[in-house]
């Protein structure tokens, strides 16, 4: 049965569920509402600094559970665009059960696609987020951990923090690189202090305290903890090789394209249903279709929304403004996008 639905909707509606034909309607009794997505609720905005954050989200009731250090994409629409970027939850389960809600913490970048009209969001209004995703979590087996975080990477330790319970015997320290003066949650930490007795950190810039490494204990290290920007992920990996420490990581890195954008390239497309190699001077629809690869479409000229998909990685241009996206996840339209680097797509 739910085999001749498929077919009904992939062939007569042109959408891979029925739900997603009829988005439209139910978007009259649940703003919002998009297929494939979970609901959440903006419940509260703090401003934490001058280029930061705290959004408190309320999901629906049907989303999971997740574990602390995990991940979710947000998507939003502006300007009749869907608009996804990933962000680490910066609170722990436990929240989740007290209240209901859930904490992301953001930097904004005024020159951004997405994170200036976060805090542009209204009391109560609705977005999208995806599941909880990541393995980046806390090993309950360590004894003696090291989290080192880097900027806006303090999120994933904050939430593993929320949910030890006090009574722990976990030796933490953490060490947090930042600007000086740019520490997020700050006085979140301060409290854990107070609540987790075996629980210490060091506030550290670069250019005033250099390298992290003379503030690890390599005898009361069993494992090391990475969040914070490619370059030190790579400083961490080095260093913890060396002196035989294990190392789990989440990084973030900038990728930039290779080519100009006027310059004739082929790129190539990772799918869930094969690779793909295409040009970067047409559509990505149009590319899918040229090598018959089976995709969803409609009108074909971004109104719709029915050929849209997520990028994964990768960085691509809307033809329609000839915008850039950046290399995280995203919610894209196939007829108004060209590859502009390499791609990984799930259709």
């Amino acid at each position: 049965m739910q085999n001749i639905s498929r077919f009904i909707s992939n062939n007569l509606f042109h959408h891979s569920d029925l739900s997603g034909y009829f988005e439209p309607v139910i978007q009259v009794f649940k703003p919002a509402w998009r297929s494939g997505f979970y609901r959440a609720q903006v419940k509260g905005i703090r401003v934490l600094s001058e280029n930061a954050f705290k959004i408190t989200l309320k999901p629906d009731k049907k989303w999971q559970i997740h574990t602390a250090g995990q991940h979710i994409s947000l998507t939003i629409e502006q300007q009749g665009r869907l608009i996804s970027r990933v962000f680490t939850i910066a609170s722990g389960a436990k929240k989740l059960k007290e209240t209901g809600s859930i904490d992301l913490v953001i930097r904004t970048h005024d020159k951004g696609n997405f994170t200036p009209y976060l805090g542009e969001l209204a009391m109560n209004s609705w977005v999208n987020i995806s599941e909880p995703m990541g393995k980046f979590i806390f090993d309950e087996l360590s004894n003696h951990t090291t989290f080192l975080a880097g900027g806006s990477g303090i999120t994933p330790f904050i939430a593993m923090l929320d949910d030890l319970q006090e009574n722990t015997q976990k030796h933490i320290h953490l060490l947090y690189y930042a600007k000086p003066n740019s520490h997020l949650m700050v006085d979140v930490l301060e409290n854990f202090l107070t609540r987790l007795p075996n629980f210490s950190f060091e506030l550290l810039n670069r250019s005033e305290h250099g390298s992290f490494s003379k503030f690890v204990s390599i005898e009361h290290t069993d494992e090391i903890l990475v969040c914070g920007p490619q370059e030190m992920y790579v400083e961490a990996e080095e260093f913890c090789k060396s002196r035989q420490i294990p190392i789990r990581a989440e990084h973030f890195q900038a990728i930039k394209p290779t080519k100009s954008i006027n310059e004739a390239a082929r790129f190539r497309v990772k799918l869930n249903h094969g690779d793909l190699e295409i040009s970067n001077q047409d559509s990505l629809l149009s590319e899918f279709q040229l090598h018959n690869k089976p995709v969803t479409y409609g009108c074909g000229m971004g109104i719709c929304h029915q050929c849209q998909c997520v990028k994964k990685k990768g960085i691509v241009r809307d033809m329609r403004d000839g915008r850039l996206s950046d290399n995280s996840e995203e919610l894209i339209q196939l007829c108004v996008t060209q590859a502009v680097t390499d791609l990984e797509l799930e259709l």
